[in-house]
Formats: C-alpha cells, sequence, structure tokens
C-alpha cells in the first residue's frame, strides 16, 4: 500500500497504483473445465447444485456445496445447542443417544467444510476435482440422514406437547 499515493483531498489516486503490486486473481484455467465436464456424475452435480453450464465452474461447485454443508452444519447446531425457541423446542425431541450420534455426523459435516474450505484458500488446480468428488460423495451419503432429522424435527411440533409433558416450554420457563 506504500505505492498508492493520496491526492490533496485524501483520495486515492488509481493512476499511481503499480499492476505488479496488486494481487493476482486466480483464473479459470481451461483444463480445469474440461476436467470437471469429464466426471462421470457432472449431469448430477449440475442438478443437484442448481448450476448451468454457463456457471459451471469448479469454485462455483463448490460454493454451492458450501451453501449446503452450512445449511445441515446450522440444523444439527441448533439441536445439539439451541439459542432459539423453536431450537430448544425441537431439541427435545432427540435423546443423549440421538445426540451422541449427531454429534458424530456433526464432525463428518464439519470436516468436509474444512476440506472445501482449504481448498478454496489454495486455489490448486489438483485437489479441487477431487475435493469436488469428496464432498459431492459425503452429501449424498449423510442427505438421508439429514431428511430424517428434518422430518423428526418437523414430528415434533406435530405432536401434542400436552402428551409428552409440555416438553421445553415448561423446563425452560420454570
Amino acid at each position: 500500500m506504500a505505492n498508492i499515493k493520496k491526492t490533496k483531498t485524501g483520495k486515492l489516486n488509481k493512476a499511481n497504483m503499480k499492476p505488479d503490486r496488486l494481487p493476482a486473481v486466480p483464473k479459470v484455467v481451461p483444463k480445469i473445465l474440461s476436467a470437471l465436464s469429464s466426471i462421470k456424475n457432472i449431469d448430477f452435480i449440475k442438478k443437484e447444485y442448481d448450476l448451468s453450464e454457463e456457471n459451471l465452474t469448479p469454485n462455483m461447485v463448490l460454493h454451492k456445496m458450501s451453501e449446503i454443508l452450512e445449511l445441515y452444519l446450522k440444523i444439527i447446531q441448533q439441536i445439539l445447542q439451541p439459542e432459539e425457541f423453536h431450537a430448544l423446542y425441537e431439541s427435545n425431541a432427540f435423546d443423549d443417544k440421538d445426540k451422541a450420534l449427531l454429534f458424530e455426523l456433526y464432525k463428518r459435516i464439519i470436516i468436509a467444510h474444512r476440506e472445501l474450505l482449504k481448498t478454496l484458500v489454495l486455489a490448486d488446480e489438483t485437489d479441487t476435482l477431487s475435493t469436488i468428488q469428496f464432498v459431492h460423495g459425503e452429501l449424498q451419503d449423510v442427505k438421508p440422514q439429514i431428511l430424517d432429522i428434518v422430518k423428526k424435527l418437523q414430528q415434533s411440533w406435530k405432536t401434542d406437547a400436552k402428551k409428552d409433558g409440555n416438553r421445553g416450554t415448561k423446563q425452560y420457563f420454570g
């Protein structure tokens, strides 16, 4: 930033910025795109992550996967560490054994998410495709479990609270 000079008004003078000092922005390498299209289940990936041919880049695939992983993590976090009223109520549908299993699922998802973040930060061509395959496989493996969790959360609202001793509300509000 030492090469950027301010004008008398205190604004940055972009003309004084040297292009060799600006951070390099990684470009999408054509061979990665061709390699991406060679993935055996690329059509399924495009459908699953709502991608079109125009926005089918490795980084876009990783970002879409990241959104789904973050949603799954949030669902599990609200059960394991409830802070909002709906989460307090819903978390009572899970006993300690269920929560231990949820924590194992949480660890699996967080490992996939951290691997994805590492690949985004490194921007390494060789890791990108293997990370897409790894994370996609993890997402497909945990999807049925997440669906079961969501069904159980939904069912917790359908169950008559009086039958279950006013789950959550009586315990929380005293």
